[in-house]
């Protein structure tokens, strides 16, 4: 052999000897959201994953529990699930184990865990110059906080794992970390005296398109048609992209649910932005495989210029996704604007703690301070004047100054002129005027791009800007509102009993968990109640006595949600009752389903443990 191909071929030998041995280590690999320092939901079911070699068996051992075991696949995933405890300030760890190599990942908490996502006025921090995140970092910071930020990233497939890592909260990862997110990290920290895990995966400048899987939009052809006219000119984004390496990573952690700050990059097809944003929050929910708890901020007053509404017609379509998907908030913060030519709004405070006010409430039963604003509810139009009544107004509006902006009136010829306004104390409403219109038709609040109004509930909270005039028939501007149907109802079913919806009342008949929060309207409405036991549904049939609405109380998820098919959700109309646990309330929901005079409708079965309850001014029961 001669030497130049000898020396080939020894060099050729080494270098399959080398793949030979590189091919012989031992695969055990993690996604980047499971490591050191990460938070996991208390008291729930959760999932961790990773890679391992092609039909590997994979041990799995908390610290705090039994092992669990599964195999890798051919394509070297696995999967795993296990109990997390109760939340713990103390450390655990976690040993993922192969016959031929481990892993453990130390300084693991059981807490909260919250996604914070949307563009920059979600992503920015004290180093995007965020005033009172900056001043926050003079202080010392809860460690029992942790932050994980997704590096930004667009790709035309669902990716598997994203970059990243769990910090602790300090001066240093603060500095970097969404201060919306923090702050309302911060509220429930200090409010519920558990670790809290905060993912923040945002990107300035982004919109609701490439958030929202593409199997779902790519269906809707006047979405698709949008995207194509107004997409921005940017490399690599397409329906979807985002969602693919920035959420689509994330779909086996366990979240308590979703904060959202966009929307200011769908002003240039604003009227679509409702039914894409209600889809994406959908979309999400089915991709984690449960009613996710959604609460996000409508948009910041912002123009460079005098007139404009696109950004109000945004507000407008965020007002109505609350409105109408279920499980979702809104949080207004029209007020915290120091510059409404900044779209970035420099105090982020109020917003997390507003947001943070819904999720205490919503889903930790914390109800001591009031979080929703108040909104437009109803106007009606008597000679020169509108008279405009509001939802979530308990005890009333008032005006921070000596008199009411940004009003405007107009009559038939719909040109909009400004107005003047005095609140109605005695009747808890807003009277509007101008010596321009004679016959009043529509009347706005604050309904243009920059304008910051003051008005405010008696809780501080602003009153949300609106629209009687709205051009879209879904609105919450052009709903009527629908009065309470107060008719009488029979029903027919066994193992019920009838009691009253007041405050104290007992829920079930085979646990001694009372009423804590009834709405109004309903109450001292007859209850035909029944015992709670899981996986047992209840058979009842009722019929309506004249023209109206059939209500039933009913918990709002996963098991339920395919069971409600038909029914209606009705506004404002959460039911709480106390449990054992006086941190976790049992919270149910009214719905809804139209009825003829004389028809009998099934009320839905379900295996909830809350099962379905009837509701009614009067029912009369038969067994």
């Amino acid at each position: 052999m001669k030497p130049a191909i000898r020396k080939l071929f020894f060099l050729a030998a080494a270098c399959v000897l080398a793949v030979a041995e590189i091919s012989a280590q031992p695969i055990l690999r993690l996604p980047s959201v499971i490591g050191d320092h990460m938070v996991l939901q208390e008291n729930t079911t959760v999932r961790l994953h990773g890679w391992a070699d092609p039909n590997a068996t994979i041990t799995v051992i908390p610290s705090w529990g039994e092992a669990v075991t599964a195999k890798a696949g051919y394509d070297t995933k696995w999967e795993v699930e296990f109990h997390t405890p109760a939340a713990t300030s103390e450390p655990c760890s976690i040993t993922f184990k192969t016959n031929k190599t481990e892993k453990t990942i130390n300084d693991v908490l059981i807490g909260q865990v919250w996604l914070c996502s949307g563009q920059s006025n979600m992503n920015w921090s004290a180093a995007n110059g965020i005033a009172d995140m900056k001043q926050e970092l003079t202080q010392p910071l809860n460690p029992q906080i942790r932050l994980f930020t997704v590096t930004k990233n667009s790709t035309p497939h669902p990716q598997d794992d994203c970059e990243g890592r769990w910090e602790i909260c300090d001066a240093e990862s603060a500095r970097y970390f969404s201060a919306v997110g923090y702050f309302f990290g911060k509220r429930l920290a200090a409010e519920l005296n558990r670790p809290i895990g905060l993912v923040n995966s945002s990107w300035g400048g982004t919109p609701v398109e490439v958030w929202t899987p593409a199997p779902a939009m790519e269906k809707e052809a006047e979405m698709v048609a949008s995207w194509k006219e107004y997409a921005p000119a940017r490399p690599g984004w397409r329906i979807g992209s985002i969602y693919n390496a920035m959420i689509h990573p994330l779909l086996n952690t366990t979240f308590a649910g979703v904060i959202w700050y966009q929307g200011e990059s769908n002003k240039r097809n604003a009227a679509l932005y409702g039914e894409e944003f209600g889809m994406m929050i959908e979309s999400w929910r089915k991709a984690f495989g449960k009613l996710l708890p959604f609460y996000f901020v409508q948009i910041a007053p912002h123009a460079r210029t005098e007139g404009g509404v696109d950004g109000a017609l945004v507000r407008e379509q965020q007002a109505l996704v609350a409105a109408t998907v279920p499980g979702t908030g809104m949080a207004v913060v029209s007020d915290l604007v120091d510059d409404v030519t900044n779209i970035h709004p420099r105090y982020k405070k109020g917003v997390g703690d507003r947001l943070a006010g819904w999720a205490l409430a919503e889903v930790y039963g914390r109800t001591g301070n009031k979080y929703k604003h108040a909104s437009f509810r109803s106007a009606e139009f008597k000679r020169s004047q509108a008279i405009v009544t509001f939802e979530n107004a308990e005890g009333g509006i008032n005006c921070k100054d000596d008199a009411i902006v940004g009003l405007e009136l107009c009559d038939a010829s719909m040109k909009f002129v400004p107005a003047q306004g005095m609140i109605d104390d005695k009747n808890n409403t807003l009277v509007v005027w101008s010596k321009q219109v004679a016959r009043p038709v529509a009347v706005r609040y604050c309904f243009s791009d920059g304008a910051i109004g003051n008005l405010y509930d008696a809780a501080g909270l602003p009153v949300a800007p609106f629209r009687s005039d709205s051009d879209n028939q879904a609105a919450p501007a052009k709903r009527p509102n629908d009065a309470t149907t107060r008719m009488t109802v029979r029903a027919q079913g066994e193992g019920f009993e009838l009691h009253k919806l007041n405050m104290g009342a007992k829920f079930f008949v085979n646990r001694p968990y009372p009423l804590a929060m009834v709405p109004e309207r309903f109450a001292g409405f007859d209850l035909l109640v029944h015992s709670a036991i899981k996986n047992e549904v209840q058979h009842c049939k009722v019929t309506a006595t004249e023209k109206g609405r059939i209500y039933i109380a009913v918990r709002r998820n996963n098991v339920t949600a395919a069971d409600l098919d038909g029914w209606k959700p009705e506004r404002n109309s959460e039911i709480r009752y106390t449990t054992h646990d006086k941190n976790k309330p049992g919270i149910l929901y009214v719905y809804y389903k139209e009825a003829k005079a004389g028809q009998t409708i099934v009320l839905p079965q379900t295996k909830d443990f809350a099962g379905v309850t009837l509701l009614a001014a009067k029912i009369e029961y038969e067994k």
